[in-house]
């Protein structure tokens, strides 16, 4: 028997029931061995599939399914599906095998591959569409229409002959290699499932700063939080998210870093499990695929979006988001909760306001404005903020609960300096002890370069110190954080070709889809981690290297690399190193590294 999670005998626990047809279908996988594990209804990102089988050599088979009969249902010329309603008119519906490409796709893109890996999916993913009620033949003539293209094509059909006769074939498929069980075991991590729910573990203790954020005593319907780096923006969000699931509210939490939505989701099914909530009424995202999976959706049920040629993707995507929702296309959350906010235009708020959130639904926003890379200037504008319906002042969240104290001084030296604009600068937070958060002194380095072009192999060169200096450090200890992407491209030569392995998002090639690169970057691979600096937002790590170069941003950057360490008891302690070519922050490095500055050996061409 298959590992079923849930189990058939936990299946009511689903917050989406299943209806007969895929009841069936869960009763067939139960009987597949026991070297299947199944999930149902799984969430993952946007996305509920309607079963996930995965296995250790045969990969992932995504299965979605259509309780549909002969005579309620039939194709269309041009490849379509139409279905009969109660009063007997023929409306066309999503195709399933659109559908089910879909899914193909995110699971690969999202949650499988690596930056290096295809662009386009590889056998050891595969999508079928079941149609229990149908036989083999009536299924493949309904919906097994050659004019479909894209990832629909490359999905198979099967009816219940299939199902009952063939299972084995159904999830298998032609693969016959073995998948790599690292990805599968971070893919298992994410599906989420009503089976995320088990024996409540012990509650992490919250900090006076996240009991700020998780509790609403007075049912605020629209709060803004702000606090300096390591203040527990992000844990507080996902602490909320689970507390409205708790209540059975359905809550949409964005952020704009695409990385950061995977980090937000393991920590709400962690919180999630502490009460006993279900996981799935949580979903995360960042705000430009939300609005991708809109657009896709809305066109979907035939509401049509317009391109908006000359302009950026991310731009064009949330002008056809919105066209959808204007067109009458539907998706609400009972609470929208935004992480990062200072990434985060106004005009994308209102969005979400007048659009996702439900009538006098709860809308809570957490940022720090001295993590402002993208000059976003709304949230400082009183006036433009209470038309966007913050009445309430900030709620302030002080003190770092991640930052050792003696990188607190330094960082917050580095910002009163070097920063300007709006600033929250680092400080101890008064109960981080008591809460349990670790303190250790930080070895600090800082290294000048003679210019931008030596920063990537300086970078480099110093992770392979690093690490061959200090032997109680693991490649996965140490994350090096560039702005572009040829400086992240030779510091991961220079540590590759010292013989430590590197897991990176960073590409040469401006062509490459690098969108797709950063959501295959998973800061948890058991490698050295290389980012760019937005990219690593939310995260951090014991080991943090930094390139400073000398664009107007790149002091802002610089600071919030720093911001990114954080203790550990292994090592009693972090590293900080600076690779620095910014000729005008030479003067504060002494202050930095306690007085020992050091010049790199120039890059010979």
């Amino acid at each position: 028997m298959a590992v079923l999670h849930p189990s058939l005998e936990e299946l009511d626990r689903l917050a989406r029931p299943l209806d007969a047809s895929a009841r069936e279908v869960a009763r067939a996988l139960a009987r597949l061995d026991e070297s299947w594990t199944i999930y149902v209804r799984p969430s993952i990102g946007l996305d509920v599939l309607d079963f996930a089988a995965v296995h250790d050599r045969f990969g992932v088979c995504i299965v979605d399914v259509v309780g549909w009969s002969a005579s309620t249902s039939r194709p269309t010329d041009d490849g379509g599906i139409e279905r009969v309603s109660t009063d007997g008119r023929w409306t066309r519906v999503p195709h399933p095998r659109t559908i089910a490409g879909h899914h193909r796709t995110v699971v690969y893109d999202q949650h499988i591959a690596l930056p290096g890996d295809p662009i386009e999916p590889t056998p050891d993913v595969r999508a079928v569409v079941v149609a229990p009620d149908l036989t083999d033949r009536q299924a493949f003539c309904l919906l097994a229409h050659p004019v479909l293209d894209g990832p629909a094509r490359s999905v198979a059909v099967w009816g219940g002959d299939g199902l009952h006769q063939r299972l084995d074939e159904l999830v298998r498929g032609d693969v016959d290699t073995q998948c790599r069980i690292e990805t599968l075991d971070r893919l298992r991590s994410h599906l989420v499932t009503a089976a995320s729910i088990g024996d409540a573990p012990r509650p992490v203790a919250l900090s006076r700063n996240t009991r700020l954020i998780v509790l609403n005593p007075s049912n605020r319907t629209v709060r803004r939080a702000r606090g300096a780096a390591g203040a527990g923006k992000t844990f507080g969000v996902a602490a909320r998210a689970a507390k409205l699931a708790e209540q059975g509210r359905r809550t949409l939490v964005l952020s704009f870093n695409v990385t950061l939505a995977n980090r937000l989701r393991s920590l709400v099914v962690d919180r999630c499990a502490e009460s006993g909530a279900d996981p799935t009424l949580v979903t995360c995202s960042n705000f430009h695929s939300f609005c991708e999976h809109i657009v896709h959706d809305a066109e979907l049920f035939g509401f049509e979006t317009t391109a908006r040629p000359g302009s950026s993707w991310t731009t064009s995507m949330v002008a056809r988001a919105e066209e959808a929702f204007e067109r009458g296309y539907e998706q609400r959350y009972d609470a929208v909760l935004v992480d990062e906010g200072q990434d985060f235009a106004i005009a994308w708020w209102n969005l979400l306001r007048k659009h996702v959130v439900e009538p006098g639904g709860e809308m809570l926003l957490v940022a720090d404005p001295t993590q402002n890379l993208y000059d976003r200037r709304g949230w400082s504008d009183e006036d433009r903020m209470a038309a966007a319906g913050f009445t309430e002042p900030w709620i302030e969240l002080t003190g770092t609960y991640r930052t050792p104290d003696d990188l607190v001084v330094v960082a917050s030296d580095f910002a009163r300096q070097h920063l300007d604009g709006d600033r929250l600068f680092v400080e101890s937070a008064p109960d981080r002890t008591e809460i349990g958060c670790r303190s250790g002194a930080t070895n600090r380095r800082w290294i000048d370069v003679e210019g931008p072009g030596d920063l990537g192999t300086e970078v480099g060169r110093e992770v392979v110190r690093l690490l061959r200096d200090h032997p109680e450090l693991s490649p996965a200890d140490v994350v090096f954080l560039c702005e572009y992407h040829h400086d992240g491209v030779t510091a991961a030569s220079v540590i590759e070709h010292a013989g430590y392995p590197v897991h990176h998002l960073f590409s040469r090639n401006p062509d490459d889809p690098r969108r797709k690169r950063r959501y295959r970057f998973w800061p948890e691979v058991p490698s050295v981690k290389g980012s760019t600096v937005h990219s690593f937002k939310g995260w951090e790590a014991p080991v943090v290297v930094l390139g400073i170069g000398t664009d107007r941003r790149s002091r802002r950057s610089a600071y919030m690399s720093m911001t990114r360490a954080s203790t550990i008891d292994r090592i009693n302690g972090c590293f900080v190193s600076v690779v620095n070519s910014d000729r005008d922050l030479a003067s504060f490095g002494a202050s930095f590294a306690g007085g020992l500055v050091e010049s790199a050996v120039p890059t010979v061409p």
